[in-house]
């Protein structure tokens, strides 16, 4: 049996996990419990399931401590939505993963972030812990997309900003462009079209709302699914060939912006995507008020619900933009539309 102060609980094990837990208790590491394991007729894979199980167990009940001391070398920073990010890692591997979502980032910095991350492996598992010391894990090759998802959930619940919309944002000639379409929409695509034509990159996937309207981008590397990996190649060659894995299954792989936009910016245009399956490109006028209803169908906001102080912040944000409905198919098709209502030619 365990017995767990901090939880008041008592805990009994099985053989197999009285094993494991005793074991680890005389400092044994991972490969000493599948070995020992072994010798009491478990093959290695079920081994090394039992463990992981028990450990994971063990650990979200807090009756396992995990050793977070980490090296003061491998440790960067990065500036987002107005929030310090801050991450540690336990090697040079990991960090190396971990700043793939990351368009720019000091390695030198050090310190605590307003958001702060901490990544260890553990067997075959990393470990995240946040600045609330709460602990996840995930497989070693969804790590850089699991990072992405837990700091840009921080951002979008903070209430430095007024709502969040799921959109990509660019900036021309000091004005920005939202894109906004549901997953799918070609969102990230365009975008990188759009950032070879001359355009600034603000971010790919969310743009938070300030009270007086403006936009701050969340400018985390390009997200590219595989099906946009051949305009890749074309545009980068094979520099960017790393691929990584979301929770979901889906294999991406990321493109930093060097000179990406961090500063809010005012809108000069709201573009809704619509991507069929064939003919021409077509821009088509929105009025405002069909403008902000589609917008409001697609923001986030920390508590749920659009305040009126949100609510004029989006008024303000429409009534100084054009709003348009993109129809496309061929996103080269798209491109060349946008470069032209940006320049004042569509």
């Amino acid at each position: 049996m365990i017995f767990s102060e901090a939880g008041q609980k008592i805990f009994e094990l099985d053989r197999v996990g009285a094993f494991i837990w005793c074991k680890l208790g005389e400092g044994a590491s991972l490969g000493d419990v599948y070995r020992g394991l072994a010798a009491q007729g478990i093959d290695e894979h079920a081994a090394r399931q039992f463990t992981r199980q028990a450990v994971d167990v063990w650990i979200d009940r807090a009756l396992l401590e995990v050793d977070w001391r980490m090296p003061t070398d491998c440790v960067f920073s990065a500036h987002l939505g107005r929030h310090r990010i801050s991450v540690r890692a336990a090697n040079r591997d990991l960090l190396r993963r971990l700043l793939s979502p990351f368009c720019v980032s000091d390695q030198s910095a050090g310190g605590d972030g307003d958001i702060a991350i901490e990544a260890m492996m553990l067997d075959e598992q990393v470990f995240l812990r946040a600045e609330d010391s709460s602990i996840s894990r995930c497989e070693v090759e969804a790590l850089a997309p699991t990072i992405k998802a837990h700091v840009t959930e921080r951002l979008i619940r903070s209430d430095r900003w007024v709502f969040s919309l799921h959109a990509a944002s660019l900036v021309k000639d000091g004005m920005g462009l939202l894109l906004c379409g549901h997953p799918g929409a070609g969102k990230s695509t365009l975008t990188l079209q759009l950032v070879d034509a001359g355009f600034r990159y603000a971010g790919d996937d969310v743009a938070l709302v300030g009270t007086d309207g403006t936009i701050c981008g969340v400018p985390f590397a390009i997200t590219l699914k595989e099906g946009s990996w051949d305009l890749l190649s074309r545009l980068h060659g094979d520099r960017y060939d790393a691929t990584h894995c979301r929770s979901d299954g889906v294999r991406v792989r990321y493109v930093p912006i060097p000179d990406a936009q961090n500063e809010s910016f005012s809108t000069g245009w709201i573009i809704f995507l619509n991507r069929v399956a064939s003919g021409p490109a077509e821009l088509t006028a929105i009025d405002r008020l069909d403008s902000m209803k589609r917008l409001v169908e697609n923001a986030f906001s920390s508590d749920g619900r659009l305040s009126q102080t949100g609510f004029f912040a989006l008024k303000r944000m429409v009534a100084g933009a054009q709003s348009l409905q993109l129809t496309y198919c061929e996103a080269g098709e798209a491109r060349r539309l946008l470069r032209e209502l940006c320049n004042g030619r569509a």
